[in-house]
């Protein structure tokens, strides 16, 4: 907090008229030394005038103290060499303004230490805290004098302050439990000072999960002449997240020097534990997508490292299957002793309750209670929050994985708390879907830099030589004709002609109409078509090969929406290239499978030379050949299976190579049923 800053929040008006004063100055200044541990404070009026202090010698008359301010360590700033505070040994100051209830100043309350100190932001609020209480009183008139506060009004200014304080006699007995104390132990306000601590007392754990024992609460061990700093904590309260804190803490003494009691001041530092956690998280998360090669292989220990981050016990991440139009379940990660993987579903279509709302929506969804009407209005939703309830998961956080405006998949979360700042876990959230997002979109774009400078490369090559060739067979016979008009070779060698101008004219066919389905100049005409019929009918066009045998499994009829002219395209392509590079014959088998509501599968099989691994990801690349084609001298201008693609994708569909099948090849045609 800045000076400024602590001088705006010193200004917030007074909690309590100043009527019900009646405190003198310097019971004032000890209650501020004490709240924040140091061993000097001083209260002063706008003319620099001492009006109360604790821990200083009594001033020489017409003393005067400097207005608010912050100073870490005095000795290395040269212009407060001739400061009073100098001349006492002390060297660090913390002061706010003194302001009337028209914000009009003052005077000033500054506490000042022996020591170098860094205030922190929590010691400025106390201070403004107190000056917001007491400031009015200057305008009223100097306080009434008195040895210590009025009780009641000092429990309520101790209520209303934003850091939590207990404080014990020197009998160890608890006589100050303040309220936010209590809030951030989820404690009531009816329980006493000593019911309040002994509560308290079995939710406080060590950092390592410890149960903290009497003897090592702070407060008790600043009753031991102990002073406490910065000491960590964790508070467990059943059914709220863990709250973590840290703890000053330091003895009372009373004027002669004899032992009081002790006081000790609870800072909640949750929201920056969480933060520097979350940080290293996405740190983490940023090492692993670099090495990761796709999002599938990364993604369990990714989900690992977001759910450790947040103490949540459960995170998943689902992607849109574009073909199906549902989300699929791509990966999730449940802590030990959580058991949830009959819960996960394996499809989820758009606009369900939950991931469906969020990927419909592209808007981040929490919801506090699962099981909350509003939440439970379809039987599948009903069912899964009452399940995931009965195991003890009550709430949920949902994002969406985007590109820009379009969303990629949901990552969804379940914890078996509430949580006290679904703003904060919201944003913390969002921010490790956009690092997904992000990947997915780099990889994509990527794949598309790699695959258009292929295409330009091998476009050179086929212009430099699969159509150089051609074009030079004609050049030449045509010259021979020209020549020779009566020569009984002709009839051969327009032969020849016609051959190479067939092979050049396919060729250039399929890139127009290729380079026509990729920029949508090409248009289907859908309609309800049997698969069964085209697939026969393809079949039945194959050229019959020595030792070549084709199987096909298909139902008596299986209707889907498309354009029956190129999908018969799509199923030539598929069986030209399984009989192409079958050469010693085998067997060639087709099926289609129609158990998916939404989805029909095609697979074309067979058992010839294969796909080498080098050349499999390339394999729907432009005028690409697997190099034991090139060898084999088996004929074909690598414009066949991304021909295919294009027409698959204009559908709406996938098609893709199984790795896993040895030896051949197997084609998958994945295909919506509806357009």
């Amino acid at each position: 907090m800045t000076t400024s800053e602590m001088a705006r929040a010193a200004a917030l008006p007074a909690p309590y008229p100043a009527r019900m004063v009646s405190v003198s100055w310097d019971a004032i200044a000890r209650m501020a030394a004490r709240l924040l541990g140091a061993p000097v404070a001083v209260v002063s009026a706008g003319d620099g005038r001492f009006l109360g202090t604790f821990g200083l010698p009594h001033p020489e008359p017409g003393a005067r103290w400097s207005g608010p301010g912050v100073v870490g360590d005095a000795l290395v700033i040269a212009d407060l060499t001739g400061h009073p505070m100098t001349g006492l040994g002390l060297c660090s100051l913390a002061g706010v303004p003194l302001r009337d209830e028209h914000r009009q100043p003052l005077g000033a309350i500054t506490v000042l230490d022996t020591t170098p100190r860094a205030w922190a932001e929590p010691d400025l609020t106390v201070l403004a805290e107190i000056a917001a209480a007491f400031g009015p009183a200057l305008s009223a008139g100097t306080p009434e004098p008195g040895p210590d506060p009025h009780r009641g009004f000092l429990a309520g200014l101790l209520d209303s302050l934003q850091v939590g304080v207990v404080a014990v006699d020197a009998d160890r007995k608890p006589m100050l439990f303040n309220r936010t104390l209590r809030r951030f132990c989820g404690l009531g306000d009816d329980l006493t000072p000593g019911e309040a601590m002994a509560a308290a007392r079995t939710r406080l754990h060590h950092p390592d999960g410890r149960l903290v024992d009497a003897d090592e609460m702070a407060v008790i061990r600043a009753l031991g002449g102990e002073i406490v700093r910065d000491a960590e904590a964790v508070l467990r309260v059943p059914g709220a997240p863990d709250r973590y804190t840290l703890t000053n803490g330091e003895p009372i003494r009373g004027l002669d020097g004899g032992l009081l009691g002790a006081v000790a001041t609870v800072s909640d530092v949750t929201e920056r534990h969480r933060r520097e956690r979350f940080h290293e998280c996405e740190l983490r998360v940023s090492r692993l997508l670099a090495e990761a090669d796709s999002l599938e292989e990364a993604a369990p220990e990714l989900l690992a490292a977001l759910g450790q981050a947040l103490d949540w016990p459960h995170v998943a991440l689902f992607l849109v299957d574009e073909v199906a139009d549902v989300l699929r379940t791509a990966a999730y990660w449940s802590a030990p002793g959580v058991q949830v993987d009959d819960l996960v579903p394996e499809r989820i279509p758009p606009g369900d309750a939950g991931p469906g709302l969020v990927w419909a929506t592209g808007q981040p969804l929490w919801i506090p209670d699962l099981t909350a009407p509003r939440f439970t209005e379809t039987p599948a939703a009903y069912a899964f929050a009452h399940a995931a309830a009965a195991r003890g998961l009550r709430a949920s956080l949902t994002v969406p994985v985007r590109d820009g405006d379009r969303v990629l998949g949901v990552l969804a979360t379940l914890s078996s708390t509430g949580e006290y700042d679904e703003f904060l876990l919201t944003g913390l959230v969002d921010g490790f879907a956009g690092q997904l997002g992000q990947f997915l979109t780099r990889r994509r774009s990527r794949e598309l830099t790699m695959q258009l400078d292929r295409t330009r490369d091998d476009f050179l090559t086929l212009v430099g030589h699969e159509l150089r060739t051609p074009l030079t067979s004609i050049i030449s016979y045509t010259t021979l004709l020209a020549d020779e008009t009566d020569d009984p070779d002709r009839q051969q060698m327009v032969g020849a002609i016609h051959r190479n101008v067939g092979h050049l004219q396919r060729i250039i066919d399929d890139l127009l109409e290729l380079s026509a389905l990729e920029t949508g100049h090409l248009q289907l005409r859908v309609c309800r078509t049997d698969l069964t019929a085209v697939v026969a009918a393809a079949v039945a066009a194959v050229e019959p090969q020595a030792g070549l045998r084709l199987h096909t499994e298909l139902p008596p009829a299986l209707t889907l929406d498309a354009d029956p002219e190129r999908f018969r395209q799509i199923v030539d392509q598929l069986l030209s290239n399984a009989v192409k590079y079958s050469p010693e014959g085998g067997d060639i088998r087709i099926t289609a499978d129609d158990t998916d509501p939404d989805v029909i599968e095609l697979v074309v099989t067979d058992t010839g030379i294969g796909i080498p691994d080098d050349d499999r990801e390339q394999l729907f690349t432009r005028f690409h050949r697997g190099g034991n084609a090139r060898h084999t001298a088996i004929p074909g201008h690598g414009l066949g299976l991304p021909l295919a693609r294009s027409l698959v994708a204009a559908h709406g569909g996938t098609i893709a190579l199984d790795p896993a099948h040895h030896p051949g090849t197997r084609i998958v045609v994945r295909l919506p049923r509806h357009a």
